[in-house]
């Protein structure tokens, strides 16, 4: 499949990365090739601009620091970056917190910093602990914090915006990780559905926890979350964006509820 219109504006469908999913939300960061032979891999951050306030969801890979800073600092348009909102110390969502802390000296990090100072001792003042329930104000909507229904490390957080009802998933829901050149900015209704085996690969790399346990109890909670706050956009770091959340869903939970994979053992 091709982009709708390759004569999309700026920050339109061209193929690859930045695309903005609403006026006031960046989808950036680029690929690498990935695991599976041709194919390419997300690596994605995105910026919400409110009326008051802006914030970085997720530092962006270190190796593509030029192109997101560029990407990032035309779709501010010249407004500062106020915070930044690692989802989790993981290199892909992290990595890039120092660079972007010195590129704008106002901007506040904000999240679960609990171990942030460990790393990063000179910014530590400017470091904003928060818990889910927690709210950040940033004009004509709210980023609501969220505990993370599947999460990679105990200080992930997922986050919700309330205006565009944009849900930020982190290193949860894995769709299409893993996908063709041409296709690292298609949404899911854009796109082929993902491989059950593609899905379960990432999962088994990147969380971890699913090939030991049984993850069916966890549903009646992510289909509650849902529900509640009926998002327009599933995104993730990892994945393409989801516009089909209903549809997509039965497809995310049969690539985590995958069980001890053969020849794993749990350690």
């Amino acid at each position: 499949m091709t982009c709708p219109d390759p004569r999309a504006p700026d920050f339109g469908c061209t193929g690859t990365l930045p695309r903005a999913i609403t006026p006031d939300c960046l989808w950036t960061g680029r690929c690498l090739p990935s695991s599976v032979p041709d194919m390419h891999a997300h690596y994605a951050l995105y910026l919400l601009k409110g009326s008051e306030a802006t914030v970085l969801i997720d530092t962006g890979h270190p190796i593509h620091w030029a192109e997101v800073k560029r990407d990032v600092d035309a779709f501010l348009d010249g407004r500062p970056l106020d915070y930044i909102f690692p989802t989790h110390s993981e290199l892909p969502h992290s990595g890039l917190l120092e660079r972007w802390m010195r590129e704008f000296p106002d901007a506040v990090a904000i999240g679960d910093m609990r171990d942030y100072p460990l790393y990063l001792p000179h910014l530590a003042h400017r470091f904003r602990q928060v818990a889910p329930g927690d709210r950040l104000d940033l004009g004509d909507r709210d980023l609501l914090f969220l505990p993370p229904v599947w999460r990679d490390l105990p200080d992930t957080l997922w986050a919700f915006d309330t205006k565009d009802r944009i849900l930020f998933l982190s290193d949860a829901c894995a769709y299409f990780h893993a996908h063709v050149p041409g296709q690292c900015d298609h949404l899911s209704s854009e796109i082929a559905p993902p491989d059950l085996a593609i899905m379960q690969d990432f999962n088994d790399k990147a969380l971890h926890w699913p090939k030991f346990t049984d993850s069916r109890p966890s549903f009646p909670e992510i289909d509650e979350l849902l529900a509640r706050l009926r998002p327009r956009f599933l995104t993730g770091a990892h994945g393409c964006v989801v516009d089909t959340p209903e549809k997509t869903l039965p497809l995310f939970k049969q690539g985590i509820a995958m069980g001890p994979m053969p020849g794993k053992v749990p350690a």
